[in-house]
């Protein structure tokens, strides 16, 4: 199975605080490995949820200005050295455990170059 995600759209909705970051990064609280809590964009809880139910294939239907997404589910070891070295180990081990579900799925980027709406976007 495979799953797709939309999140072209402009978050007008949601302005202003989409004017400067996507609306699927806005943060929502949640809680951590070890239980405590935390902030999550948005799409890390989508995409959490989506893998504790076995799934593995993602397609992301992204349009202009939402580079930030394509980024976010790019793993960088850098940080997390860097988060440890700062004696941010918590902070650390959630990123840690968010990149093996990263390298563990199969992640495809579409760019949606005119926002057409859902239909359009899933088509």
């Amino acid at each position: 199975m495979k799953v797709v995600i939309p999140a072209a759209g402009l978050g007008t909705r949601m302005l202003p605080a989409t004017k400067e970051q996507p609306k699927e990064m806005l943060p929502i609280f949640s809680r951590t490995a070890k239980n405590n809590l935390c902030l999550k964009p948005v799409i890390q809880l989508i995409f959490e949820q989506l893998y504790a139910f076995n799934l593995r294939q993602f397609c992301f239907i992204i349009g202009r200005g939402k580079r930030a997404l394509e980024d976010y589910f790019t793993p960088d070891n850098n940080n997390i050295t860097q988060l440890k070295l700062r004696g941010k180990d918590d902070i650390a081990l959630e990123l840690q455990l968010l990149d093996e579900k990263i390298l563990s799925s199969k992640l495809v980027w579409i760019n949606q170059p005119e926002q057409k709406g859902f239909g359009d976007a899933v088509l």
